[in-house]
């Protein structure tokens, strides 16, 4: 197999967009051979998985809709198709991807020459106009300006949260944040090697926010950094309506935070499988002190507020 092949990992929950979003990617591809498809197909319409199915290279898990478990389950299924690509590529399944992104993402992640280096943080905004444009319009000919991701607060929900909500902001290439360190991985656009994805695999005792926080923490741990892109390859389209699963029930975020919570070491009232936990390699206070964030007293630094994870020095939380 081509090494330089990518592993496209899509958890798609009943989306409309799926089928443009892996069109979008192939489109516009600089090699389209080397793009393979990881999909997990959570739908009980079967009309663009029979689409999907003609696609060379494309590896899809199908869960009818009621026995959906939530976006990490999904991207942890999405794990178990990887075969010896090079390098994976998560997103979401409601994307429109910039002309020859494949080359363009490869040759940044190498220009970091870190061989665990994860580029990673929320994508520009996809604006109605661009959703119903041709795949390969003009507009999407040239990369999107960068991102920095950084911390907002402690989340409200669930009750008494350790999750934290993330925000960002765009940045240009030449910005001194550009190709930097972060603490924060975005689940719907995260670019390495796939050795990631095989050292740290999802929580499938995790629902929804388990597949950012949780995996940033893991990742570190286990040795892999995560750099702000200094150009985007991914257009994103922001829900304005959250979607109701059916595997969500009352007590889910509870357990789900009460799981991070064993992560951190704050309780000891679980055992976490080796396979869902942490890496030898650094430590959780390691990454509490590298990026400003006190899990047990739940104060964030003005630096880990900022982003500018770099110039962390003498860390004060407030």
């Amino acid at each position: 197999m081509d090494k330089e092949t990518i592993l496209v990992a899509i958890a798609s929950y009943c989306d409309k967009e799926l089928l443009n979003t892996v069109n979008s990617a192939l489109i516009q591809a600089e090699y389209p051979e080397r793009v393979h498809f990881a999909i997990c197909y959570q739908s009980d319409d079967l009309t663009d998985y029979y689409e999907l199915q003609k696609i060379d290279n494309c590896k899809i898990i199908h869960l009818k809709k009621d026995r959906a478990r939530g976006s990490v389950f999904a991207r942890y299924l999405c794990q178990r198709l990887i075969d010896d690509e090079k390098y994976i590529y998560q997103i979401d399944a409601h994307m429109r991807f910039v002309k020859h992104w494949d080359s363009l993402i490869i040759n940044q992640l190498l220009s970091l020459h870190d061989n665990k280096a994860i580029l990673s943080a929320y994508p520009p905004a996809m604006t109605e106009e661009m959703l119903h444009l041709p795949l390969n319009d003009k507009i999407f000919d040239k990369p999107a300006d960068g991102i920095v991701m950084f911390a907002k607060e402690f989340r409200t929900v669930p009750k008494d949260s350790y999750f934290i909500a993330c925000t960002s902001k765009p940045i240009k290439k030449d910005n001194p944040l550009a190709y930097k360190k972060n603490a924060f991985i975005a689940a719907g656009n995260f670019f390495t090697f796939s050795a990631a994805y095989k050292d740290v695999l999802f929580d499938i005792n995790m629902y929804f926010y388990g597949d950012e926080l949780p995996m940033s923490i893991r990742l570190y741990t286990h040795g892999w950094n995560v750099y702000n892109p200094g150009e985007n390859f991914v257009y994103h389209l922001y829900q304005k309506k959250k979607q109701e699963f059916p595997g969500l029930k009352s007590d889910t975020m509870d357990k789900e935070n009460k799981r991070l919570q064993n992560l951190l070491g704050i309780l000891n009232d679980d055992i976490i499988p080796p396979k869902f936990g942490l890496g030898k390699v650094r430590s959780v206070k390691d990454y509490e002190k590298t990026f400003g964030i006190n899990f047990k007293n739940k104060t964030l630094s003005a630096l880990a507020k900022s982003g500018d994870f770099e110039n962390i020095t003498n860390i004060k939380t407030e």
